[in-house]
């Protein structure tokens, strides 16, 4: 005879599971459909191909993944781990697939097990994986704030815009930083944190991050050069949107990869670049498979490497 609290916690992973579903679901559908209406403009819209372009967003979106992998590698080395760099960039890559597997976790479960099979202390990599979530975040916030002025300048919008900037260094104290996490680990049932890095090295952190959000807002902004032809003013929307959308699909942690709330706020963030919301939505799924894909390269690539490594020292 089964567990009651078993049964009952089966339940409550059955009934998020569906919920999960159902979400996303509903989100495709809706997203279907406004692109169903807006069709005509899509098909009307002058999308042209420029190969030149397409390649340097390629190896744009590769160096945003590969300065993240070292970016981590940097938080693990920070928190008094001594982690190879080749094997820990591969570890990255193959944790951030699991993000498409519904409820997010699988992707910290997966790092952390893999890290443990490397040697790693499980409680040191669990706390990194704290600051680069939050780290990630708070770049992406800072680099909105940044650059929204420049591309909604309104006097009032800019000023609140760039005083979130002081806020986003204050919440990043290690005094302040330690209480927050507390209070959210303690929310999810994980433990608390085992350690918290020094000001100076989260501040380092966090402009590694802000220097990684505007590689992939160029990477994003060249490949709209290379399908749609946009203008080098488009740049700093199309930062911001990006970041934008990186953050809402964390806000939806239960959706996997944020899939459809990432490209409704990043097609709603750009549509007066593609003179409208259907190009614009069109352009953001589009924009999704080009970073899957290369995404994909990318895991296999370190992948490789990774395996080279271990059959050259063996």
């Amino acid at each position: 005879m089964s567990d009651p609290p078993a049964r009952a916690r089966r339940g409550r992973a059955t009934a998020l599971r569906a919920a999960q579903a159902a979400f996303v679901v509903v989100v495709v559908l809706f997203l279907a459909r406004y692109l169903r209406h807006a069709w005509p403009a899509v098909d009307a819209y002058h999308w042209r191909l420029r190969p030149g372009l397409l390649v340097a967003s390629a190896a744009l979106v590769l160096l945003y993944y590969l300065g993240n992998a070292l970016v981590w590698w940097l938080i693990l080395f920070q928190s008094g781990l001594c982690a190879p760099r080749t094997p820990t960039v591969a570890i990255w890559g193959k944790s951030i697939l699991a993000r498409y597997v519904p409820g997010n976790v699988f992707q910290f479960v997966s790092r952390a097990w893999m890290s443990h099979r490397q040697g790693l202390d499980v409680d040191r990599v669990s706390a990194g994986m704290v600051y680069e979530q939050v780290l990630n975040v708070a770049g992406a916030l800072a680099v909105t704030a940044a650059l929204f002025p420049f591309w909604h300048f309104e006097r009032s919008d800019a000023t609140w815009a760039l005083l979130a900037l002081p806020v986003i260094v204050v919440a990043l104290h290690p005094r302040v930083f330690a209480r927050l996490a507390a209070v959210a680990l303690r929310m999810v049932r994980r433990p608390r944190l085992t350690q918290v890095l020094a000001f100076r090295v989260v501040l380092g952190l966090l402009a590694a991050y802000a220097a990684l959000w505007l590689v992939a807002g160029l990477a994003m902004w060249t490949f709209a050069a290379a399908v749609a032809g946009v203008n080098g003013s488009s740049y700093p929307e199309i930062t911001a949107g990006f970041a934008m959308a990186f953050v809402a699909g964390m806000v939806v942690f239960f959706v996997p990869s944020g899939i459809g709330v990432r490209e409704a706020v990043l097609a709603a963030a750009t549509a007066t670049v593609f003179a409208g919301g259907g190009v614009a939505l069109a352009w953001a799924l589009l924009a999704r498979l080009w970073q899957t894909a290369l995404e994909l390269a990318f895991v296999g690539a370190a992948a490789l490497l990774d395996r080279r490594r271990q059959r050259d020292d063996a």
